[in-house]
């Protein structure tokens, strides 16, 4: 006490706006006064501006980043809500000494809806000789690589989640598939999306097929369903993948119900594993009830399980039951039904597409034109509607073709427009063109959907126009569900994806070409799986082209093949030049969906000592008669052998599982692998679940 002090208060440095200065100062001391701070002296220290303006900077964008991270789901624009008013205060300080800085200029343009201040972008330059279209196909590609690498690299712990809680992660997974499918990391990718649907089991946040909290019809799904049904597409015929799916399509025939009027129509809009409210306001179906219809709908595809398509076609019936014709003869649907009543209401128009998803399942599970009037009835008040279905609506679906010609004809700069225009025409400019914008786009929000940390259910790079160029169709898009693709890749060297571009247009279950440019020096060679194909025998011919396809030069004889869903197909890309594969259906065999199928996991091999325990599922749309599992060794020798009695099929949605049990014999070369077949090796739904390597 009584003793001169001098105290530094050391701050962040700060470039002070254009108004007073003033200090607080406060005490604990009771007897502390005005007088206390008689005799004091204060002194302001100043850096020059330009030292100054790394840390004024650094704090205000980071202060933009945290509170615009928490301001993007519902973009907010008002200055009504405090928080946005901290971050236009914070924003426009940041550009008020830093007008020049990319990244703020970036967050002020998405922050005010004005996507044309974006910071200008330079397009990188194609190499001489190669097609503009497959440069940046391959660019856009890069980018989306990017994104989905950092995402798992700087976010996913061992656990499996991505710290933006489960149930907001799985939405950002569902940009996962398409980009393995593509040939893009997909072991990585794979990994990444197994880790977060065990997570969400680890967690318990899945009970019995459904959420274990009690929440809206939109959230019933985000729960990990979504997930679930990710996971398939990359593990088709997993053991675990399929029982997850069905043990939420048994599930939801608690929630879909038939009403008093004998319609079939979800039952609450407000339900999880333990608890679903059925009174008042929360027995509306909504549009966005449907989306858990993404696991039935799989397993109807996978195995054309009555119970699960039948809940699709059902409530599909009962949305549809409420249909009114208009004098033009076209059809049009309620937003929300009433379950008890039977009644009808617009609601809020949330969601208002998502039942056409369940009436393109109900189409391809029936081919009953009847299910397409819902979807040509939205197709009619704009062709760009047909951007909401996986397959190539323009080729497969009637009036298909008319929509194609209207967007074609727009000169639209809409992305798929441009696509659109080029599979009318197949001029591969309107494709340059739209990759170029898709480019600068991913670019300039680069930062904002990675180190800006924005939640993981509100960032996405979009690949649906590179699936429907490299696949002829989309495999998935949030809250598109119906797997669209023709084909997948997987190349022989990881990084080879991104030095082949590709085009598959007009594909149809009976036909499909592939137009690839190889931009490396090298041929490129992969493995070619087919999906949406009628299963058969199939001839491949192939062919090199200067002119990107327009005239062929065929590289050998026609070869026969045989083409259904999920198997493989050797092919080679020649280097530096535009390759050209053309496949045509035969001879139809029969449909996979129709056949037995035994599956195993890696979950489903216990190795203790030379004791090798099987778990054998049956997952097709037939009893099997009974099989074989074998241990085969690195030289491709059979060293074991046991029998797998009879399965019946999982008709009533629960697994039907035996067990076996083998020997590995002394002098067995590793690694040994564990087969399991039909009775002479009968055809199944897929040979993708028939192998497991012992680990």
């Amino acid at each position: 006490p009584n003793e001169a002090r001098t105290l530094w208060l050391d701050l962040r440095d700060r470039i002070l706006p254009g108004a007073s200065l003033y200090l607080t100062v406060a005490s604990a001391a009771p007897d502390f006064t005005a007088q206390s701070l008689d005799g004091t002296k204060i002194r302001l220290v100043f850096k020059p501006r330009a030292d100054a303006l790394r840390e004024h900077v650094a704090d205000r964008f980071a202060q933009v980043k945290d509170n615009w991270g928490f301001l993007v789901e519902e973009h907010t624009a008002s200055k009504r809500a405090g928080l946005y008013r901290r971050l236009f205060a914070d924003i426009s300080d940041l550009l008020r000494v830093d007008p020049d800085n990319k990244e703020a200029r970036a967050y002020w343009a998405d922050i005010n809806y004005r996507p044309e201040n974006m910071p200008a972008f330079v397009q990188p330059v194609a190499p001489a000789g190669v097609p503009l279209w497959a440069f940046r196909q391959l660019e856009d590609l890069k980018r989306v690589r990017h994104f989905v690498n950092w995402w798992i690299d700087e976010r996913q712990v061992p656990y499996g989640d991505f710290g933006g809680g489960i149930s907001d992660d799985v939405d950002l997974t569902q940009q996962w598939p398409g980009l393995a499918l593509m040939g893009v990391d997909p072991d990585k990718i794979n990994a990444s999306l197994r880790a977060l649907s065990d997570a969400a089991y680890k967690t318990g946040m899945i009970v019995n097929g459904l959420g274990y909290i009690t929440t809206d019809e939109l959230h019933a799904y985000e729960e990990g369903l979504n997930s679930d049904a990710e996971r398939l597409y990359l593990n088709w015929g997993e053991p675990r993948s399929v029982e997850r799916l069905m043990d939420s399509a048994r599930a939801l025939q608690g929630v879909i119900l038939k009403n008093p009027a004998g319609h079939m129509h979800f039952a609450s809009n407000w339900y999880g594993a333990r608890k679903m409210y059925r009174e008042g306001a929360w027995e509306w179906q909504k549009p966005y009830s449907f989306t858990v219809l993404h696991g039935p709908i799989l397993v109807g595809l996978y195995n054309a399980n009555p119970a699960a398509r039948g809940l699709v076609t059902g409530v599909i019936d009962g949305w549809m039951a409420h249909g009114t014709q208009a004098a033009d003869g076209s059809w049009s649907y309620p937003n929300e039904i009433n379950w008890r009543t039977d009644a009808t209401r617009a609601g809020d128009g949330g969601g208002v597409s998502t039942p056409l998803q369940g009436a393109w399942a109900s189409w391809r599970f029936t081919g009953d034109d009847r299910y397409l009037r819902p979807i040509q009835g939205r197709v009619a008040k704009g062709p760009n509607a047909i951007a909401e279905f996986n397959e190539n609506a323009f080729d497969l679906m009637p009036g298909g073709a008319d929509a194609r010609a209207k967007l074609a004809k727009a000169k639209s700069d809409d992305p798929f427009a441009r696509y659109a225009a080029w599979t009318a025409s197949g001029d591969t400019a309107p494709l340059a063109a739209l990759h170029a914008d898709a480019i600068a786009d991913k670019a300039q929000h680069e930062y904002m959907y990675t180190e800006g940390h924005w939640w993981s259910d509100r960032v996405e790079q979009p690949n649906e126009i590179l699936q429907r160029e490299r696949l002829g169709g989309i495999a998935l898009r949030r809250n598109q569900t119906w797997p669209g693709n023709t084909v997948s890749w997987r190349f022989d060297d990881p990084e080879a994806a991104q030095g082949v571009a590709i085009l598959v247009p007009g594909a149809t279950r009976d036909r499909f070409r592939v137009i690839g440019y190889n931009m490396t020096a090298s041929a490129q060679r992969a493995m070619m799986s087919t999906w949406n194909v009628t299963a058969g025998s199939w001839s491949m011919r192939a062919a090199t082209s200067v002119d990107e396809g327009k005239t062929l030069v065929p590289t050998g004889v026609a070869q026969t093949v045989s083409l259904e869903r999920s198997a493989s197909t050797p092919v080679v890309f020649a280097p530096g030049t535009t390759t050209v594969l053309d496949f045509a259906l035969v001879t139809p065999g029969t449909p996979v969906d129709t056949r037995p199928d035994l599956g195993i996991g890696t979950d489903d091999v216990v190795v203790k000592g030379r004791s090798v325990t099987v778990t054998v599922h049956s997952l097709g749309a037939r009893d099997t008669n009974g099989g074989t599992a074998t241990l085969v060794d690195a030289a491709g020798a059979i060293v074991a052998r046991a029998t797998i009695a009879p399965l019946a099929a999982p008709l009533d949605l629960r697994p039907r599982t035996t067990t076996v049990k083998l020997a590995i014999p002394g002098g067995a070369r590793t690694p040994v692998s564990v087969h399991v077949a039909l009775p002479g090796d009968a055809a199944e739904i897929t040979q993708a679940n028939n192998s497991v390597t012992l680990r």
